[in-house]
């Protein structure tokens, strides 16, 4: 059987087919539901410079209670701030761990790369009253602030301190030890000296010392003068360590 094509029908299908298309593309797109931001907050990390101050709080308040004591040298990361308003000094937010987080009064922190902030650490190096303090110090610029041009102080700072606080080392080790017998322990005199329990938070810090038997004393290495000359080989500083350098070199000379 066959068909007879309707030429009107065919020609309203053509002309109703384009008509169709076009209102697909009008048709408005369902947008993508907006995707939440998987990057955390930028984190400022500082660390603790002034422990008389660095009481970490629950508020930012001087009379909050405080819930640790932060020692110094801890490294912390900033994630706020507080105004300072109502008599209030400005307190950092600081995240301890990922789990302790607290306000601080802001002048116990250095940050690096601010600038003043190495300026700072020099000064309350000069003016700390506890040797260990005041290498620790020290030892934050030159580790965390290596392009400033204080660094050079720092060093002589630290060597400086490192050979006072020998002598004091050296008293205290002393009675300390005033009975040990090498003989009938099998351990030299000076193993237990650089043995002693004392020298360890100064190990931590870098500074090292050798014994002199002969005399009895700790003796500097020299270290932090060491750093200096290869460092600065041009400085002022560098002069005044390379005279430093000698005389310790002359007591290690000397220490079996």
């Amino acid at each position: 059987m066959r068909f007879k094509l309707n030429t009107g029908i065919l020609l309203a299908v053509m002309l109703a087919l384009p008509v169709a298309s076009a209102a697909q593309t009008a048709a408005p797109k369902a947008r993508p539901a907006p995707q939440q931001s998987t990057q955390t907050p930028r984190l400022l990390k500082a660390f603790v410079v002034d422990d008389r101050l660095s009481a970490l709080r629950k508020e930012a308040d001087m009379k909050s209670q405080i819930t640790q004591r932060l020692r110094l040298g801890r490294p912390v990361y900033i994630v706020g701030s507080s105004s300072g308003e109502a008599g209030q000094p400005k307190f950092y937010r600081v995240a301890v761990t990922r789990r302790t987080r607290g306000w601080i009064h802001a002048s116990a922190l250095a940050i690096p790369g601010r600038s003043g902030e190495d300026q700072r650490l020099v000064k309350l190096a000069e003016g700390a009253t506890d040797g260990l303090d005041r290498i620790a110090l020290c030892s934050l610029l030159t580790e965390h602030f290596k392009t400033s041009p204080l660094v050079p102080q720092a060093l002589l700072i630290t060597g400086g301190e490192a050979e006072r606080v020998a002598a004091t080392l050296s008293q205290r080790a002393a009675k300390r030890l005033a009975t040990v017998d090498p003989k009938a322990s099998g351990a030299r005199l000076r193993d237990y000296y650089l043995n002693d329990a004392a020298l360890d938070r100064f190990s931590k810090l870098r500074v090292s010392f050798d014994f002199d038997e002969a005399a009895g004393e700790y003796v500097y290495d020299g270290y932090a003068y060491r750093a200096i000359i290869k460092r600065f080989p041009a400085s002022e500083a560098a002069k005044t360590a390379r005279a430093k350098l000698d005389l310790v070199e002359q007591k290690l000379a000397r220490r079996h």
